[in-house]
Order: C-alpha cells, then sequence, then structure tokens
C-alpha cells in the first residue's frame, strides 16, 4: 500500500542510531567496492598483453563508474540518515575502512528497513533508475519494501494522505501539536483537490514542496533529506516511466523485431502477469518438448516479475526429439550403464568405438549443431535488447538451462564488449545451468565483471549427454556445466540430483533452490519434480538389470 511513513526513517530514531546505520553501510560498502574492483582487475590480467593495453581503458572506466556509483550511495544514506555528526557527507575511497567488527549493533531490523527504503527511494529518484547494485548490495543488510517503494511512486497522492491520516491520529492523542496538524490540512486537502495526481497525469512540483514539506516535518524528516523525497515524489511519473520502460504500459514487439534478422522466432512472454515490480527476472529454457516449456519450467519462480524467452521454438522441439533417441540409443545406453557404475567419463568417452561415435553423430549433429547456432545469435540479440533496457532501468536477473544457458552466456559476451557506462548498473544476478560453454577463465572473468550480484554455475559430474555433445562438436572435455569455474566471484553449485541431461527440466526448481536463489515457490518446486522430474525419470532411467543389459 502506499504509504509515505515506509519509505522515510523512522520518527524514533536516536542520533546515535542513525550514526551507527550510517558507519555499517559506509564501512561495507567500501568492502564490496574494493570486492568489485578486484574483478575488474582479475579480468585485464587474465588478458593476453596486446588485448591487455586495448582493454585498460574499459578497466578504468568502469572503476570509475563504481566509484561514482558507491559515492552516490554514500551520499543518499548520509541524507537518510539525516546528516550525522554533521559536516559534509564523508567520500569513499580504496583505503576507506571496511572492518564492522568493532561497529556497535544496528538498530532493530524494522527500523532499519525504514531507513534503506529511503536510501532506496532517493536513489531511485535522483539517479531515474535502479541500479543493480544498489539492489544487490541493499539485500545483503536487510530485506528490502519494494513494494512500497513501487506504490509511493505510481500513487504518491495516496502516499501522502496516508501520512496524513496518522498525523490525524497523533493530533488527537497530542493536543498540543493542533497548529501543526492544522498545516497538514491544508496541504492535505490540496492533494485532495488533485494537486498530487497519478503517474499518467504529472505533478506541480512547488505545491508537491509546500504540502509534503510539513507531513515529512511532522515525521521527523527534515533539511535535504525532505527536499530530496518532496522532489522525488514530484518527480514520480517520469521515474516511473523510465524504471518499467517498455515492459510497463506498452508491448516491446516493434523493438525485438528490428534485432531478428539472423533469429525468426523471438518473444518475450510474462510468466504471470506482470505486476511492475522493481526488478525483472528473465528465464530461458533449453529445449521444448511442447511450446508449454517455454514457460511452464519457470513457475516455480515468484516476487519479481518473471519473463521467459521464447527463441526457435521449432529447431528446440526438433532437439528435443533428438536428445530423447539420443538416450535410447544403443551406444547412449553403455554410456549411462557404466556412469552409473561410476567409470570415468573422459576414459570411458575415449574407448567408445568409432563406429559408436559415428551413430551417435548421426542423431546429434544437425539438430545439436543447428540449435547451438541459434543460441550464439539468440544471444547477441538479446545482449542488444538488454543493453537497450527493453525492461527499463531496472535490475535483470538471468536464469537459464542447457542452451537457455547458452543465450545467456552469449548476451553476457556482447555486453562484456559495450562502455561499461551502458551495461554496469544492468544486471544482478545470473544463474547457468548444464552450460555446454567452454569453463575459459578469460572468458568468465569478464562475464563476472558486468553481473552485480551472484553469477553461478550450476553443473554436474555425470551428465553423460553433455559430455557426448560437447566431445562431438566441440571436441572438448572443458565445458563449465560439467566442472567448476576456477574464477574468483563464481559460485559452483554441484547439482549431483541431476544425472542426466534432460533432468535440467524437471529439476531446475530444486536446483535454484538448492543455490538459495529469490523468489523460490517451494509447492511449486515440489509440483515440478513430482510430476516432471519422475516422469523423465521413468522414460530415461535404468534399473540394475538394463544396466547390466547395456554393459554387456
Amino acid at each position: 500500500m502506499s504509504d509515505l511513513t515506509q519509505v522515510t526513517p523512522p520518527k524514533e530514531l536516536s542520533d546515535e542510531d542513525r550514526i551507527i546505520i550510517f558507519k555499517h553501510v559506509f564501512h561495507r560498502l567500501a568492502d564490496h567496492r574494493n570486492t568489485l574492483e578486484l574483478y575488474a582487475i582479475a579480468e585485464h590480467g587474465l588478458l593476453p598483453l596486446p588485448d591487455a593495453s586495448a582493454k585498460e581503458k574499459t578497466r578504468d572506466d568502469h572503476i570509475h563508474e563504481i566509484n561514482n556509483w558507491a559515492q552516490q550511495l554514500v551520499q543518499h544514506t548520509w541524507t537518510a540518515c539525516q546528516e550525522p555528526e554533521g559536516g559534509d557527507c564523508p567520500q569513499l575511497s580504496p583505503l576507506s575502512d571496511t572492518s564492522t567488527r568493532d561497529l556497535p549493533k544496528l538498530p532493530r531490523r524494522d527500523q532499519c528497513v525504514k531507513v534503506f527504503n529511503a536510501i532506496l527511494f532517493l536513489h531511485v529518484t535522483s539517479c531515474k533508475q535502479y541500479s543493480a547494485h544498489t539492489r544487490h548490495f541493499l539485500s545483503t543488510l536487510a530485506p528490502l519494501d519494494e513494494t512500497s517503494i513501487v506504490a509511493t511512486l505510481k500513487d504518491p497522492g495516496r502516499a501522502v494522505n496516508e501520512a496524513g491520516k496518522q498525523a490525524q491520529w497523533a493530533k488527537d492523542e497530542q493536543a498540543e501539536k493542533a497548529s501543526t496538524l492544522r498545516q497538514f490540512g491544508v496541504g492535505l486537502g490540496a492533494v485532495a483537490g488533485g494537486v498530487l495526481v497519478g503517474v499518467t497525469g504529472g505533478l506541480a512540483a512547488p505545491l508537491v514542496g509546500a504540502g509534503v514539506g510539513t507531513v515529512l516535518s511532522f515525521l521527523g524528516v527534515g533539511g535535504t533529506a525532505a527536499g530530496l523525497l518532496a522532489t522525488g515524489l514530484a518527480s514520480s511519473s517520469v521515474v516511473c516511466g523510465a524504471l518499467f520502460g517498455a515492459y510497463g504500459a506498452k508491448s516491446t514487439a516493434s523493438m525485438v523485431e528490428r534485432h531478428t534478422r539472423d533469429v525468426k522466432d523471438l518473444t518475450i512472454l510474462p510468466v504471470r502477469p506482470p505486476k511492475e515490480t522493481l526488478a525483472v527476472r528473465l528465464c530461458i529454457s533449453g529445449w521444448l518438448t511442447c511450446r508449454e516449456d517455454v514457460a511452464e519450467p519457470w513457475k516455480v519462480l515468484g516476487g519479481s516479475d518473471t519473463y521467459a524467452l521464447q527463441w526457435e521454438v521449432e529447431a528446440l522441439r526438433t532437439l528435443s526429439d533428438a536428445l530423447y533417441a539420443l538416450i535410447k540409443a544403443q551406444a547412449m545406453q553403455y554410456v549411462k550403464g557404466e556412469i552409473i557404475k561410476r567409470t570415468v567419463l573422459a576414459s570411458l568417452m575415449s574407448s567408445l568405438a568409432p563406429i559408436a561415435w559415428l551413430k551417435i553423430g548421426r542423431i546429434i549433429d544437425n539438430p545439436w549443431m543447428n540449435a547451438k547456432a541459434l543460441a550464439v545469435k539468440t544471444g547477441k540479440v538479446l545482449g542488444i535488447l538488454l543493453a537497450q533496457r527493453v525492461f527499463g532501468a531496472r535490475p535483470v536477473t538471468l536464469v537459464g538451462y542447457s542452451l537457455g544457458s547458452l543465450v545467456i552466456f552469449e548476451a553476457l559476451k556482447h555486453l562484456i564488449s559495450l562502455p561499461p557506462s551502458d551495461t554496469v548498473h544492468l544486471i544482478q544476478d545470473v544463474f547457468l545451468f548444464g552450460l555446454p560453454a567452454p569453463s575459459d577463465p578469460t572468458t568468465w572473468s569478464a562475464v563476472r565483471r558486468i553481473v552485480a550480484g551472484r553469477l553461478v554455475n550450476g553443473y554436474t559430474a555425470d551428465d553423460y549427454i553433455l559430455a557426448v555433445l560437447s566431445r562431438a562438436s566441440d571436441i572438448s572435455w572443458s565445458v563449465s556445466g560439467l566442472r567448476p569455474i576456477t574464477v574468483k566471484g563464481v559460485e559452483n553449485v554441484n547439482c549431483d540430483r541431476v544425472d542426466g541431461h534432460l533432468q535440467w527440466r524437471g529439476m531446475i526448481g530444486k536446483c535454484l533452490d538448492q543455490c538459495d536463489a529469490e523468489g523460490i515457490i517451494k509447492k511449486e518446486v515440489d509440483l515440478q519434480v513430482k510430476k516432471v522430474a519422475s516422469q523423465i525419470q521413468e522414460e530415461t532411467g535404468m534399473n540394475e538389470t538394463k544396466v547390466e543389459q547395456a554393459i554387456e
């Protein structure tokens, strides 16, 4: 519900509490800034000398963007905390104190949440965007009430009215504040008369300031904070337009169509009706047994607006048929039988006769290689769309399995080629499962730089299908979906319950839950395992008798 009290610091906070909150944010942000700088330096250090010289500007520009973002967040925190200890806002630097060990304990959680809401509101309305870095960093401190932020931005009039009601209740309890509350009556009457209107009508900034300023004063917010909050309310229509972009009120069909010369089938579909949340999630399936598999696997996720990327449906359905055919091939039955017997995968694959490879190649050559080539092209198109803020100026989380994760990886590779000013605030978290791409540290380090939050590589060493596909198409064992990535900042999660490539479809919810991904709906995860994973296991699994027969 829209309520100004939810995006302003609590009045009961003492000066000491405000100082404590500011110091915690400052010290932790200093540490976080240093980590982000290390990612950029690490990427540069892995490059060959000729490339390293050319990429120095990218490294320096990225660090410059991070420094600007961090100092802005310090400024918003200092303002939300009512300029603790006076003077000028402290400056963040690589030498700033990062230790929190000796700091006093933070105030009550509910009080901190309101302060962080105020910081977030100031950040979003001042910058006219929601940086992925801001969302990731503030989320590590306390849960964010983004719903209240959105409600306030969309209906600032109601937000002030709700605060006014609380002021009226206080009037009944404290008669000595009667003169102050009569001023509320003037401000809120103006609101009711149409000075503060919704997102569609725009706001008259001077009149809003006159009405809101008194309310904020009663709430204990004054000085710079009051001015910035009032300005933020006055510019809410502009902020909403920037935040929600094309996926707010209008379709992006024309935007997508402009970039689909090489990809004939590309559509962004909502998994559930969008609510215009402050963050957005895009999920991508790796093959399709039916058209519904575009969005169905991702119903395990809630919270933020969730979309699914529909791409090259016919090619992915053909691939699905080929994968099931591959599993049932005699050579693959042998491979799986040995895997179950715990044979080392690389040794096993090298022992297969050439005739077996020939049979496998005939099954997978066209469907796999065709779909993989389309995934690379689709990834570049997705990278272009993300850079153009197809979802507006809000953080994007990317999730995919199999060739869906390859689409994401290629999109990220496109983003790292762009100026840091275009990409640094865009991507929050990335979850890649069964990724059919090399585990090259140089590329992964570059990708790590542009991801503000978590970069997760979900792998399983026993994915014999991915091993065969990679061996047949790339002649490489260094595959991300089969092994950990040895790059600083990459989280490797061993999804050992996935014992074959087709299992990703039915186990994706479980794997996301294993990764502690945001917005997991446990009920949907259990339903996915019961209905989908069990069916796939029944169709592709092998009991002990089948294992022995295959090996013989």
